[in-house]
């Protein structure tokens, strides 16, 4: 027997319904669920009295009760109906098992229904409960049959691209369905598009993901759902200003929730704390039972380096969501910089599985350095690689991972762990010029062996070809900032107050560069002369000296999953 939906059910029934069933569809209709079931109750004990299916009435109890969230009573309703519609009520009593949390009895309930009876509905609650088992492979092939049965089921897409399905077998699956409706696949070659664009966003495919979307971008103008979607893109690319932008216009077309969290990271990024609180309110105001509004809340107390808050919001958004790859990251870049490593891996390990995001394996990676855990490290940072070729972030992750393991080897192994390092950080910086983690991880290790005139050489190069006058965070102050350092250890005092006066020129919020300059000057001038350039240099540096960013920073920059905290040092917090 065919499952139909509510609507065409109860549609059937009204033809030969008597009046007090039909009073009780036209309550149920209104959400008037208690007077409903008060006189679905009558219905139930005539039709028992005189012997007649009372299936309608169990039907309407169910969906009462269920309406009421008492699942446990409704489940119970649909079961006594098995006998008169099994495909339907089995559906129903699957969600009500959803509800309660019964995912795997769910599943099984769902499994009895015969694969020629299930609809789009059917196979789109298996495939999302067998994904919440991390049962992929069932999962994949209840959303390809979705497309079979509808192609115009773009959830099912989305999910299949979560799966990491070839997109080649999404669209076959996609024009199978088109064809199965006597559809031109020509006439619907946006949809292709998407399709391609989600898959290729999924597998950090970023390129082809911004062509296709770009195209639909054009096509269907102020479309909040590809807006966001081209945010997204925009940071896989590291381009966080068109982010921003497209995320800010999203915003003003539509109160969405969606990736606003996201959106919020870029706020926070930028300490613009006036915008991120608003965001934070107007989300919770809108709707509290989503995470983006527990993130966004994170964001704001993290800012103001309130990580005991800052987890307690992130997991409260996680409960609401186990899914929710964002928070899960947010997590762990919360518990890196409350210097908790062991623990921030295994959040970012679960961000991974949900979702890939090259700035999940920074944070991974750099986790498992901070546990001393090198050999996880580079295995991590290999993933990467291997996940995104192409992606400079991912090859400085193996440079970074060999660098940091080298420090626990012998002399030879040492020696030629950094060796590979060096030409790690070279290959990244051939791809991405513009990259500043691997030019100061390179810096470092040149300064770390005292060739100096390397250092000096990298930078003033990285200065000339760098094109990050206009970043907002840190652009050419660092580099000026790292290039005083290393005058300094020279003792090139007057070449290393000048690129202090410059990066303060850019960003007057380097305070510790502030403070270096002063302690420059005083040694010019013979106040409390100092004869060693280690005395001038701190070696323990505030976070937003270059020192500190020299193998912290990601990106353009900085940490992609980090923003700069709201106090007077704008210390770098991982996020």
């Amino acid at each position: 027997m065919a499952i139909v939906s509510d609507d065409e059910y109860y549609a059937d029934w009204r033809q030969q319904a008597s009046p007090v069933q039909l009073e009780s569809l036209r309550l149920l209709r209104q959400h008037q669920y208690v007077s409903c079931e008060i006189l679905a109750r009558m219905d139930l004990s005539v039709a028992e009295s005189e012997q007649r299916q009372p299936d309608l009435a169990l039907s309407l109890l169910g969906d009462c009760a269920f309406g009421r969230k008492r699942y446990y009573q409704a489940k119970s309703f649909y079961r006594r109906a098995y006998p008169y519609n099994e495909p339907r009520f089995r559906f129903k009593e699957a969600q009500c098992l959803k509800e309660l949390g019964s995912l795997v009895e769910a599943s099984t309930v769902l499994e009895e229904i015969p694969s020629s009876n299930r609809t789009l509905a059917v196979n789109m609650m298996l495939g999302n409960l067998y994904l919440d088992s991390q049962r992929k492979d069932l999962a994949a092939a209840c959303f390809l049959d979705a497309l079979l049965d509808n192609p115009f089921a773009m959830e099912a897409a989305e999910r299949l691209a979560i799966l990491g399905i070839d997109r080649t077998k999404t669209l076959q699956a996609f024009n199978a369905g088109l064809n199965k409706r006597g559809l031109s696949e020509d006439d619907f070659s946006h949809f292709t598009e998407l399709i391609t664009a989600t898959s290729a966003s999924r597998q950090l495919q970023s390129s082809i993901a911004l062509q296709n979307l770009s195209n639909l971008n054009d096509a269907y103008p102020d479309n909040v759902y590809l807006l966001l979607k081209l945010a997204l893109v925009y940071l896989q690319l590291y381009d966080e200003l068109n982010a921003e932008i497209i995320f800010a216009k999203a915003r003003a077309l539509e109160e969405t929730m969606d990736c606003m969290d996201e959106y919020g990271q870029l706020l926070a990024r930028e300490q613009n704390i006036s915008a991120l609180n608003e965001l934070a309110e107007s989300l919770l105001i809108m709707d509290d039972t989503r995470p983006e509004a527990w993130t966004t809340l994170a964001l704001y107390h993290e800012v103001h380096e309130d990580h005991e808050k800052a987890l307690a919001f992130v997991d409260k958004a996680i409960s609401l969501d186990q899914r929710h790859a964002y928070a899960h990251r947010l997590k762990g870049a919360i518990l890196m910089a409350d210097k908790r490593p062991t623990h921030a891996s295994v959040s970012f390990f679960r961000s991974n599985e949900i979702q890939l995001d090259v700035a999940c394996y920074e944070g991974l990676v750099d986790a498992y350095i901070g546990a001393g855990q090198y050999r996880e490290a580079i295995a991590s940072a290999r993933e990467a690689i291997s996940a995104a070729p192409r992606d400079p972030r991912a090859v400085t992750l193996v440079g970074m991972a060999l660098y940091k393991g080298a420090s626990h080897r012998q002399d030879v192994a040492r020696a030629t762990a950094i060796d590979k390092a060096k030409r790690t950080f070279q290959k990244a910086l051939s791809i991405d010029p513009s990259l500043l983690r691997p030019l100061f991880a390179l810096v470092g290790i040149h300064e770390e062996q005292r060739e100096y005139d390397a250092c000096i050489n990298l930078l003033h190069i990285a200065l000339e070809g760098n094109t990050l006058s206009q970043d907002r965070l840190f652009g050419h102050s660092l580099i000026f900032c790292r290039l005083g350092e290393i005058y300094a250890r020279c003792e090139q005092y007057r070449n290393a107050m000048d690129c202090y006066n410059r990066a303060l020129g850019i960003n007057p919020k380097l305070t510790a560069a502030q403070k270096t300059l002063e302690r420059l000057e005083k040694l010019l001038l013979g106040v409390n002369a100092v004869n060693n350039s280690d005395e001038v240099i701190d070696e323990n540096p505030s976070a937003d000296s270059a020192q500190s960013f020299s193998y912290q920073t990601h990106g353009r920059g900085h940490y992609t999953y980090a923003l700069p905290s709201y106090s007077s040092a704008h210390s770098p917090v991982a996020l």
